[in-house]
């Protein structure tokens, strides 16, 4: 395996400025470790080749004498190469521990729902944006059990633990997407924390901070909704197919009727959307358990009806939906708006002929 090993290819491609001082400890430790296990295998089936006990050996043999000196070396080796590993960790591990000053700073929150991303400006995504060549500086917390923030292609990987504010910090050095989650393993929902890093050119992150601070602009009140399924965590407990998670699947929920865990009948509208979402354990669908986070005062009206309009468009009972202009306004249904556009021309062109 050791021979045949391409060791450049172990670690994902490099993409940080701290990757180079990483890369270069792994792989010295490692053919280090690689080393000492070659030499004392060796010496060993030597040793038992060299030294067997032949049928023509005296019996009752004195043993050899210790050597005090080969014993010194070899203590000293070993020592040597935990000095090594030490030194060649310690400059990686000292300078991941200091962000720059001037770093750009990301609050990052973990739970069992996903990673949550709030930038200066208050956006908050489920996926870290970053700027090419511009220190980021990540204050992580946990609201629930230990997480960490691993970012393989960044070298990254910090442990969060609950009450305490973990800090991580890199440079990305190139465009591209790549793998984030957490590598502390934190429950059944483990597998939730997965999302990315997306580096962007230092232009293309200013407009892409520009175009995501208004998730209204440009969008449709159910599109939106959409990306607020994303951006609020929604997707870690509610599937999109029908299937059971944490909570139940927004397929077909909107306009269906539900028995609660009390054993009240209750139909899926704008009103329990809106309670499921503010105080969302008060009335649980029978069968869930009352383990959302309440969202009052996270969430604006807004952003509620948002929701509340796409969840429209995932039922066979969602009815007409809500569509919005570019500013997000709510406007009338397309088919709604055209009828009444025809009985105002009708209304027009009557009482034209009137007049004449």
């Amino acid at each position: 395996m050791i021979a045949s090993a391409n060791l450049s290819s172990w670690l994902p491609q490099a993409a940080s400025t701290q990757a180079q001082g990483v890369d270069t400890a792994f792989y010295g430790v490692y053919v280090a470790g690689a080393f000492a296990v070659i030499l004392v295998t060796g010496l060993a089936v030597t040793f038992v080749r060299q030294f067997r006990r032949r049928l023509d050996d005296e019996q009752g043999a004195p043993g050899g004498r210790a050597n005090p000196l080969l014993q010194g070396l070899w203590v000293l080796a070993a020592v040597a190469i935990a000095v090594f590993a030490f030194a060649a960790g310690l400059p990686g591990f000292l300078d991941s521990n200091a962000a720059p000053w001037m770093a750009y700073r990301v609050q990052v929150g973990a739970s069992h729902e996903g990673f949550r991303f709030t930038y200066p400006n208050g956006h908050v995504a489920d996926t870290l944006h970053v700027a090419t060549g511009r220190p980021v500086r990540l204050d992580a917390t946990t609201a629930d059990v230990s997480h960490s923030l691993l970012v393989p292609a960044l070298r990254v990987n910090e442990p969060i633990l609950p009450g305490r504010t973990a800090q991580a910090w890199f440079t990305a050095t190139m465009p591209g997407t790549f793998d984030l989650r957490s590598g502390t393993w934190g429950g059944d929902t483990y597998q939730s924390l997965g999302t990315a890093v997306v580096a962007h050119a230092p232009a293309d992150f200013e407009a892409w901070m520009t175009r995501v601070s208004d998730i209204f602009a440009g969008r449709t009140m159910e599109q939106a909704g959409e990306l607020l399924y994303g951006t609020k965590g929604c997707r870690a407990c509610h599937s999109l197919d029908g299937s059971k998670l944490v909570g139940p699947s927004f397929k077909d929920l909107y306009g269906h009727e539900f028995d609660t865990r009390e054993g009240v009948r209750i139909t899926v509208d704008a009103a329990y959307i809106r309670e499921s979402i503010l105080t969302p354990n008060v009335s649980v669908v029978a069968g869930f358990e009352p383990v959302m986070t309440p969202y009052e005062g996270k969430i604006t009206d807004k952003e509620i009806e948002a929701i509340t309009a796409w969840l429209r468009t995932l039922s066979d009972k969602g009815g007409v939906p809500a569509a919005a202009d570019s500013t997000g306004t709510t406007t009338a249904a397309a088919p709604v708006q055209a009828a009444m556009d025809v009985a105002a021309q009708d209304g027009a062109q009557a009482a034209a002929q009137e007049g004449k």
